[in-house]
């Protein structure tokens, strides 16, 4: 097992997996820090990483990489293992976050400081919890669509001009980039429901389908 240090480790993990190492191991670090999750048996379980990865855009199988990180690299170890659920445990979780947060690119270049304050300057996060609650209403008032419209044409027409010039960089910004495609998923799930009334059978099916992917139900 080398390099020695985790920190090590770590980043020569990510050097050879790329932005599936580095999405892995990110959604493993927030789930280990979500203070909802029952960390009782570890810091992340595969259920809950799995689920982490599919709200950041990202449907994969992490089982191969979990097991390299375990055995080829020794950066996390199980901690439980059932017949229902396995969990694992960060061997030097701070060693962790700084190599996931603090190497993944040259932080000294502008460019790159520029378009992550950008990014984060237009409030992804409310962004997001804004199209949820939208798009988890029986219905849409007219308060709600010009709320909706507001956040197309200002936010996250932003964040689509910016999406374009962080995918010059996407080793640095794969989880941004997934966040903005996400959005993009959720304003279209909105958009769907604002005319669903004029949607033929089928296609109300397919708008109930795609809202309960997000965890969310259509109660009309």
């Amino acid at each position: 097992m080398s390099p020695s240090s985790v920190y090590d480790r770590v980043r020569a993990f990510l050097d050879k997996y790329g932005d599936k190492g580095f999405l892995v191991l990110k959604a493993a670090l927030e789930v280990a820090g979500d203070p909802n999750v029952d960390h009782r048996y570890g810091d992340f379980s595969f259920k809950h990483l799995v689920l982490k990865l599919a709200r950041l855009g990202f449907n994969y199988n992490p089982v191969n990489l979990l097991r390299s990180l375990e055995k080829e690299y020794g950066v996390v170890e199980k901690s439980y293992t059932s017949s229902n659920q396995t969990w694992w445990r960060f061997v030097d979780v701070e060693a962790v976050k700084r190599a996931v947060y603090g190497g993944a690119a040259d932080i000294d270049d502008p460019r790159l400081a520029l378009m992550k304050l950008k990014y984060e300057s237009l409030e992804p996060a409310r962004v997001r919890s804004t199209l949820l609650k939208l798009a988890s209403k029986p219905s849409l008032s007219n308060v709600d669509k010009e709320l909706f419209r507001s956040v197309v044409f200002n936010e996250l027409t932003k964040l689509v001009e910016l999406y374009y010039e962080m995918s010059n960089y996407e080793e640095y910004f794969a989880t941004q980039l997934s966040e903005v495609r996400e959005l993009l998923r959720l304003a279209e799930l909105v958009s769907a429901k604002m005319s669903k009334d004029k949607l033929p059978g089928e296609g109300k099916l397919r708008l109930e389908e795609t809202l309960r992917a997000f965890g969310l139900h259509d109660n009309t």
